[in-house]
């Protein structure tokens, strides 16, 4: 399948403590269809704070792969019950956090679909942030 221009909506809630941040961004992006997996690439903008950043995600049956590149740079595995270590670089600096999903929902076809991922966060054993991130993929026609 030649790509294919999507329109990409990534709600986020991440609670910190007692303290709670949404954030919402709808962007232009496209989706490929490889030989497992599903390629969904869109740019940042200032809403996410990572303006000049490039995210991809690898959408597979079980597990979603995002890579970003550009202001910040990451590789976050996200497979249910399953924990990935990776080095988080921002602006600010790198340091390694750890990824815990506690559910990875998928629902990807060649016209879009629905991922769901509800994960904690951590850094030097400290939970950072528990997390809860939906991706809306819908085809422009």
């Amino acid at each position: 399948m030649k790509y294919k221009k999507v329109l990409i909506t990534v709600k986020t809630v991440q609670n910190f403590g007692d303290d709670t941040e949404e954030i919402e961004l709808v962007t232009e992006g496209t989706i490929t269809k490889k030989k497992d997996f599903y390629l969904v690439e869109y740019d940042e903008s200032e809403i996410s704070g990572m303006k000049g950043t490039k995210t991809s995600l690898e959408i597979y049956n079980d597990s979603v792969s995002l890579l970003r590149n550009g202001t910040t740079n990451s590789h976050l595995v996200f497979k249910a019950g399953v924990e990935h270590i990776s080095l988080y670089g921002s602006e600010h600096g790198a340091f390694e956090i750890v990824v815990r999903p506690r559910r990875v929902s998928i629902n990807v076809d060649d016209n879009g679909g629905v991922v769901e991922l509800d994960y904690i966060i951590e850094t030097q054993n400290i939970s950072v942030s528990d997390n809860r991130l939906v991706l809306t993929i819908k085809e422009i026609n």
